[in-house]
């Protein structure tokens, strides 16, 4: 008995000491990022690198007066709300047809969404980028937004078909008795009962919206350029600035932070909708 007891022990110490060093070692490089922000300019190029050094602000300071990463930090959350309304706009609709219309096709919808999910993002900025110009949607919050659409739409239909077809059909049918639409039965039953998966998809969304480079690099300029491009704007010809790189790394991931943060109950709820039957 004492064996088995002991072995318990240990079993969960290993358990806690692997989980522990796995946060470690996936926090490691936001924390090296985090000193390097707060290093003076000779202590960020100091070789060996230096553990111990008095904080300093100035690189915060230079990021926000800087107008540029200004604009893109705020082209971002632009973008991205547009982007996460299209992408939920056209899902939720989408998703109740392919759960609970008969559609002729339906497989072949299945295929797309998988295949438009794994191709590379920068395969559809080359056709479109002569489009875009003669539309006039190039370098626009609203441009980069639809083009977004391509990536988001296919997860957001597919996570959005996964909740809905852990509905009761048989509701459905009572609420087309009553005299109910399509309309009014997505609107009133289905929308409100997958309220957490449809948080948790809108919260994917705009991490991935946020995070995106290569779109944002072929179709924007200078008007709707993202923060991961106000980023790449302390790169000089021949240095780089750790300093103002590493704050406006440090800027640009705490909305999402935040974000994840105060939602994080909606996300766990979202991710295991349906996960679990009685």
């Amino acid at each position: 008995m004492w064996r088995q007891t002991i072995q318990a022990r240990f079993s969960k110490l290993w358990a806690y000491l692997f989980t522990g060093s796995m946060i470690l070692f996936s926090l490691f490089p936001v924390y090296w990022v985090l000193t390097v922000s707060l290093k003076s300019k000779r202590d960020s190029l100091s070789n060996p690198p230096l553990w111990l050094f008095e904080p300093v602000t100035s690189s915060y300071t230079k990021i926000w007066n800087h107008d540029t990463f200004k604009d893109t930090f705020f082209n971002s959350i632009i973008i991205t709300l547009i982007g996460i309304a299209l992408s939920l706009a056209i899902a939720l609709p989408t998703a109740y047809a392919l759960v609970r219309l008969r559609l002729r096709g339906k497989n072949l919808v299945g295929i797309w969404l998988i295949l438009a999910y794994m191709l590379p993002e920068f395969l559809f900025v080359l056709p479109m980028f002569s489009l875009y110009q003669w539309t006039g949607l190039y370098d626009t919050h609203l441009g980069l937004a639809l083009m977004y659409q391509v990536h988001v739409l296919p997860l957001s239909i597919w996570l959005l078909s996964s909740f809905f077809r852990e509905i009761n059909p048989a509701i459905d049918e009572a609420a087309r008795i009553e005299g109910c639409s399509n309309w009014q039965i997505l609107t009133r039953i289905y929308i409100p009962c997958t309220l957490p998966g449809l948080v948790a998809t809108a919260i994917l969304n705009a991490i991935w919206i946020w995070n995106e480079l290569a779109i944002a690099l072929g179709l924007t300029f200078s008007n709707a350029q993202t923060v991961t491009l106000g980023v790449t704007s302390f790169r000089g010809y021949a240095a780089l600035d750790w300093g103002a790189m590493t704050a406006a790394s440090i800027i640009a991931i705490i909305p999402m932070l935040l974000f994840a943060a105060v939602a994080q109950k909606h996300i766990v709820k979202g991710l295991t909708l349906g996960a679990v039957k009685g």
